[in-house]
């Protein structure tokens, strides 16, 4: 069986979620819906509307309504949906496919679904023996298309919860997710630290505060730094801004030690301040570093469900 002409790419996150209706040869976004109704949203009215439909009619019906928003498309076509569409609080849960999985994603599981007019494939996350991932595995999937298959690296995707994927021969073998975007987060909102910490646009004058606090997190010194941020705004001799870039800097950099001593291919696929923030810390310990660019990014995910509409027809 060929090919379908389009595809619908589905999106579905803990907060938001994304619709968009793709030509499959070219990979051309024809349209595109988004709503902040991730399935955390979407459960919650399941639960309080104490509707007698499954949980799974309940997450099919509101797809149905958003895809009216994709214009007219005559018959809908196939749906992939990734993401924690598959989780218990989504669409239906679909049990982790143990690492490690093939750049094709051929190994990935999946299920077919047809209900209330909607034809759709459901993806599954990955896990190791203590970690779990679920959407980042397709968009490391479609990044795929750019890393030779004959080479051996780590795949980083920076993050509230950041990813690194490790990769050889063609294959994607095993990862490890860092709290570093979730630790920066309560710890300059929610400890003694928040005072002494100002959110500011990066500039020249915040960049040496940045790499001092890489330097002490990749010589693994993070936490006995953490309280220098409120001494040295206590005697001043940092600014609020300086503080904010340091404790920034000496996350990342706790992140990235382990890599000090690798000369592995390392690829980073993300966009904006978190992209100059991680490239600099990089650059102070590695030197094969591949970067994607925005499209590359954008496209990933659209890649790798186009490799799932393949897998099935």
């Amino acid at each position: 069986m060929s090919l379908p002409k389009t595809f619908i790419s589905c999106d579905w996150g803990t907060s938001n979620f994304r619709l968009r209706l793709v030509n499959t040869s070219n990979l051309e976004v024809i349209a595109e819906h988004t709503t902040d109704v991730g399935v955390k949203k979407l459960h919650l009215n399941y639960k309080e509307s104490k509707s007698t439909e499954s949980q799974t009619s309940y997450f099919v019906n509101y797809l149905k309504e958003q895809i009216k928003h994709l214009n007219s498309i005559g018959t809908t076509p196939i749906i992939v949906a990734s993401g924690m569409a598959t989780s218990s609080i989504g669409m239906m849960e679909l049990p982790y496919v143990d690492m490690p999985i093939n750049f094709s994603g051929a190994n990935l599981f999946s299920k077919t679904i047809s209900e209330n007019g909607l034809d759709l494939i459901l993806v599954s996350g990955a896990k190791t023996f203590d970690d779990v991932m679920r959407g980042e595995e397709i968009q490391a999937i479609g990044l795929s298309k750019h890393i030779p298959k004959n080479q051996e690296g780590v795949l980083l995707l920076p993050g509230t919860h950041s990813k690194h994927i490790h990769f050889k021969n063609g294959v994607f073998t095993h990862f490890t997710t860092y709290m570093t975007g979730e630790l920066f987060d309560v710890i300059s909102k929610n400890t003694l630290l928040a005072n002494s910490l100002t959110k500011t646009d990066w500039s020249n004058d915040v960049e040496s505060s940045f790499l001092e606090g890489v330097q002490k997190g990749l010589n693994n010194q993070s936490l006995t730094s953490l309280f220098s941020i409120r001494a040295n705004d206590l005697l001043q001799n940092k600014t609020p801004q300086q503080n904010f870039y340091f404790l920034s800097g000496l996350l990342i950099g706790g992140e990235l030690a382990y890599l000090k001593q690798s000369h592995q291919q390392i690829y980073i696929a993300t966009t904006g301040i978190l992209y100059k923030l991680y490239k600099l810390a990089l650059d102070q310990i590695h030197q094969n570093i591949v970067c994607f660019d925005a499209d590359m990014i954008d496209k990933a995910l659209l890649i790798g469900h186009k490799k799932i509409v393949k897998s099935h027809v």
